[in-house]
């Protein structure tokens, strides 16, 4: 227990029978102080009587006291190891001394460790509450997600099950808690499950499971790891999506295997198929034409740009084909290196050359064999290779690298490229036998520059599947989707679409005007107005407003569609048509 007064001082200069008197009426112990008030030692009376039988009493003052001990600002400070090794503590603060036996010392931070443990543990109680108290709000927070909420371990035992499994499976979350996903899965409670697969590849999986009483989810299983990588929980997420399914199908049996024609705005047809989608009268004609061809085993040669759907067009081939069944595999004849692509396209046996497979290799030509071989590109492919190409499109067989036999080749060969190949057979880098067995069908598809009227479609599915594809909801104004129908688009297609990708990954706003436009494009709307010489700015005005009404008479035809794109009344436009001129009737 702490000494609640101060302790006696005495001067080391006091006599023995002072020290006898003073220890009659005062319990030691005593600090013995020199006159510089430096403490000499502690007096206690159990030492000072046992010195004395043993020294008598004329020894110095020295002979008397304790020297086993420490002067502290604060006891509390002292460490265990410290404290051992004395048998006083002397506490100095503020002019005020206090002297402590080792237990007594010991007995302070004794009780100082009590309560601190005594507050402690409160603490703990208290934050414990709290933890419970937000366990409970987080469980409540997912038992009300209208979305299921699955939760595993690492070897797939099931923790946590949220309430919304009883609306999607018929089951109640006891069902589920304390089974291994493994278990549910072989009874046919789960099936497909992206548990099972996120335990494997520990990355995010996704899928679509249909649960026994029929209803169809897509369920997205998340990875969560510890502190050193390993594999911790899996949490996975599934919403109902039985009516988009039935929707889907509906439309899928709508749309016949053949492609789909339907009337547009303006009169305008529409084709529809697979992944493709146009309203061109020149595009339909060669849609048309493949449509004609398909069911026929001639080689087919495509012509076309660089990103214009050479190989949609292909894969619309084979799949309206009797091969359609079969296999269509694409060859990329620009991507492959000369010295590798003999090996790829007819494959090797074993030991053709140094670091071949053992047991040799199947080349794309017999992993095609009974359906479609398209080889994209063909421009590119070497004259060497050219003379083989030439004997399996005029012979159907095909030998190995380093192969001794001639095997069969039931295929359907589908060529294309984007360069003159006539102008490559006059530089003698191109066959002109193999261009003329190829070349039996010809099609041409026309860059995305000279079918405008696809923009705007295009527009709407590429949105349409990368607002899906990334779960946003991003819509692109009329003003925007005029602009960017101005554009050239030197990649045809294929840069139309990586555009609408950009436009949807980083949008801020979930309204896409031209502000919010790529600024390459959205200052493009003026590119077509040139400034030769210095006129006066109302005349400047006037030419480039009646560019942009003539690009949007062309394109839209009435009045009405001019004046929504532009952003005006209708009014406004039957105005301006009248001042500039333009050919147009009250029906439009």
């Amino acid at each position: 227990m702490e000494l609640k007064k101060e302790s006696f001082i005495v001067f080391s200069d006091i006599s023995i029978s002072d020290v006898r008197a003073l220890l009659k009426i005062n319990s030691s112990p005593i600090i013995v102080m020199k006159s510089e008030m430096e403490v000499l030692g502690v007096l206690e009376e159990r030492l000072f009587w046992k010195n004395i039988s043993i020294g008598g009493d004329q020894q110095n003052i020295n002979y008397y006291v304790n020297q086993s001990f420490c002067v502290v600002d604060d006891v509390h400070s002292l460490k265990e190891e410290e404290l051992d090794k004395y048998d006083y503590v002397i506490q100095h603060r503020d002019n005020h001394y206090r002297c402590y036996p080792q237990y007594g010392v010991k007995e302070i931070k004794l009780k100082q460790s009590i309560q601190g443990l005594l507050s402690l543990n409160q603490s703990f109680q208290e934050e414990l509450e709290g933890m419970r108290r937000k366990v409970k709000e987080l469980t409540q927070i997912l038992h009300s997600s209208y979305d299921e909420i699955f939760v595993t371990d690492a070897e797939g035992n099931t923790l946590f099950v949220s309430e919304s499994c009883k609306k999607l499976t018929g089951l109640p979350p006891e069902a589920f808690i304390n089974r291994n996903i493994k278990e549910l899965t072989e009874k046919g409670i789960i099936v497909n499950s992206v548990t099972l697969k996120t335990m494997k590849t520990k990355s995010v999986q996704s899928a679509e499971q249909i649960y026994p009483n029929g209803v169809t989810v897509f369920c997205t299983a998340k990875p969560i790891f510890d502190e050193e990588g390993n594999l911790f929980r899996i949490v996975s997420n599934s919403r109902d999506i039985t009516e988009l399914v039935e929707m889907k199908s509906k439309l899928k049996r709508a749309h016949t295997k053949n492609p789909s024609i339907s009337p547009a705005v303006g009169s305008r047809r529409t084709v529809s198929f697979n992944n493709f989608i146009t309203s061109s009268d020149k595009m339909i004609k060669v849609i048309e034409l493949a449509q004609k061809v398909a069911p026929m085993d001639s080689s087919i040669f495509i012509h076309g740009e660089t990103g214009v759907g050479k190989g949609v067009l292909a894969r619309i081939i084979h799949d309206l084909s009797l091969r359609k069944d079969q296999q269509f595999v694409q060859v990329n004849c620009g991507a492959i290196p000369p010295a590798l692509i003999e090996s790829e396209l007819f494959g090797y046996e074993s030991g053709a050359f140094t670091g071949a497979n053992k047991r040799g290799k199947k080349g794309l030509v017999e992993m095609a064999d009974g359906g479609t071989l398209f080889l994209d590109e063909i421009g590119e492919m070497p004259l060497d290779i050219q003379v083989k190409i030439l004997h399996l499109v005029q012979e159907k067989t095909f030998m190995k690298v380093g192969g001794t036999k001639e095997q069969k080749a039931n295929i359907r060969i589908i060529s294309a490229t984007h360069k003159n190949l006539k102008q490559l057979i006059s530089e003698n880098k191109f066959r002109e036998d193999l261009y003329y067995r190829l070349h039996v069908v010809p099609l041409q598809i026309p860059p995305l520059r000279e079918r405008k009227e696809d923009i705007l479609l295009l527009i709407d599915y590429f949105l349409n599947n990368f607002n899906q594809k990334y779960k946003q909801s991003i819509r692109v104004d009329d003003h925007a989707k005029f602009i960017l129908k101005l554009q050239e688009y030197p990649g045809n297609v294929r840069e139309l679409e990586n555009m609408i990708e950009q436009i949807v990954v980083t949008a801020r706003n979930s309204l896409i005007t031209i502000d919010n436009l790529p600024f390459h494009l959205s200052n493009k709307e003026a590119r077509e107005v040139e400034i030769t010489g210095i006129i006066p700015l109302k005349t400047a005005l006037e030419q480039t407003e009646k560019q942009l009404l003539s690009q949007a008479f062309t394109e839209y035809k009435t009045t009405r569609q001019m004046a929504k794109v532009l952003g005006v009344s209708q009014t406004t436009i039957m105005r301006k048509l009248s001042k500039y001129q333009f050919g147009w009737s009250e029906e439009q």
